[in-house]
């Protein structure tokens, strides 16, 4: 099964091309952090935030990426770890070849929660002294099984690890169709107080994936709008209005930390894959501000506190969701009175279950299934799967009825032509 990882390609493709249309003037740092590439941190008054001390200090976010290079001056006097927790085998979340579009890709969405402004595109993160751990599938076309005994896909595995490994917010850019196997995992968050957020597919890949990560119950679908609030469009003009969006968020003409040919060049790009960190860079914040708030909290207080104002829960299926994901009024509430449970049910994809989550709950920890098609993906039929034991089940069960019917049979023959042979001998 290939994994098309659109939101990646999406962004990519906006580095590639705009990239050439700037190859002659390659903006220095400087330049870009008083560029209109900055507008997402006015227009969310990040800069406040951080004068009032809301920096991410003591919170642990999780990026779930392809690859990464941490050795770019944009992470230097950050806290960056790439984990040693190998979700895909033989394949390296670290790279430093600018020639691995992943290592592009995850560098930038990285940057733009933790980014110190240095570097080609002068990321500056949202909240830059947050704790960073990096994990990463590697750079490869196709989905891997992890190392492991369970029944888990690699995402799955990854949002399992981070959480075991003390996550607050996890946030991925990689977009991919939503798996039953999945369904235990990010119950597992959901029961740990974990916030998950998933950039929503992009216009180029919106038929492949209609029951994305996104479409999955609990889990934050984060869609990209550019200045003026206007959605993504594709080719033909068609605005891409998701209905599995839960709330958008600064996507549009932001700039990249490399481009594919060049680490110390940069350019304007687009994608839901900026989405994701800026509102995991909120929930950040908010959290800081908010200790004792869990994960399920403060998404209900990022939902109810969207377009600059706190509202009741309001949702539409116009691409906007709950609407844009607001850091001042965020900030501007305690997420501790709102319920610990999570608002985002009745998605799509259906997974994880009520009974899934109650269960983690109840067990405290991540509960396994076996079933035999937990890698079913939606929409994909090519999806990896372990051997079919219900399947074999159902079949030994079958074979064993119907050898006991022969065998009844076989002696009802018997005890019939004994009882003949029998009636022969005192005939007259």
């Amino acid at each position: 099964m290939s994994r098309l990882r659109d939101s990646a390609l999406r962004f990519l493709a906006g580095v590639m091309v705009a990239g050439a249309a700037v190859a002659t003037g390659v903006p220095t740092a400087a330049q870009a952090a008083d560029s209109e590439w900055d507008w997402w941190l006015d227009t969310y008054g990040v800069q406040a935030a951080h004068d009032a001390g809301l920096t991410g200090a003591g919170v642990k976010i999780a990026v779930i990426d392809e690859s990464i290079n941490p050795n770019l001056p944009v992470f230097q006097g950050r806290s960056l770890t790439v984990s040693d927790s190998v979700i895909c085998p033989d394949r390296t979340p670290a790279a430093t070849d600018v020639a691995d579009a992943g290592a592009i890709h995850g560098s930038t969405v990285t940057a733009m929660i933790i980014g110190n402004g240095a570097g080609a595109g002068g990321l500056r993160g949202i909240a830059p002294e947050a704790d960073v751990t990096f994990y990463g599938y590697g750079t490869g076309s196709d989905d891997c099984r992890p190392d492991t005994d369970l029944e888990i896909t690699d995402f799955g595995y990854a949002v399992k690890t981070a959480v075991d490994d003390g996550a607050d917010i996890i946030t991925t850019s990689i977009t991919m169709g939503a798996r039953s196997a999945d369904g235990p995992a990010v119950a597992y968050a959901l029961s740990r107080g974990v916030a998950i957020i998933a950039g929503t597919p992009n216009p180029d890949m919106l038929a492949v994936y209609d029951k994305d990560l996104g479409a999955m119950n609990g889990i934050v679908a984060a869609s990209a709008i550019g200045r003026e609030g206007d959605l993504q469009t594709s080719e033909n003009g068609e605005v891409l209005a998701l209905a599995q969006t839960t709330v958008v968020a600064a996507g549009k003409n932001l700039p990249s930390v490399g481009r594919a040919d060049d680490w110390d060049a940069s350019a304007p790009s687009s994608g839901s894959s900026f989405a994701a960190p800026v509102v995991a860079g909120m929930l950040a914040l908010a959290a800081q501000k908010t200790p004792a708030a869990s994960g399920t909290q403060l998404v209900q207080a990022l939902v109810r506190t969207t377009n600059g104002q706190v509202h009741d829960l309001t949702r539409s299926d116009d691409g906007y969701g709950y609407g844009a994901a607001w850091l001042p009024t965020l900030l501007s509430v305690d997420p501790t009175t709102f319920p610990d449970e999570t608002p985002l049910v009745d998605k799509a994809a259906g997974i994880p279950t009520p009974d899934q989550i109650s269960e983690a709950t109840t067990a405290g920890g991540y509960v396994p299934i076996v079933k035999a098609d937990s890698f079913q993906q939606y929409g994909d039929d090519d999806a990896p799967s372990g051997p079919d034991l219900g399947g074999l089940v159902i079949w030994l069960v079958a074979g064993a009825a119907g050898i006991l019917v022969v065998a009844i049979l076989i002696v009802v023959a018997i005890v019939i032509a004994q009882r003949r042979k029998a009636g022969k001998g005192i005939t007259p």
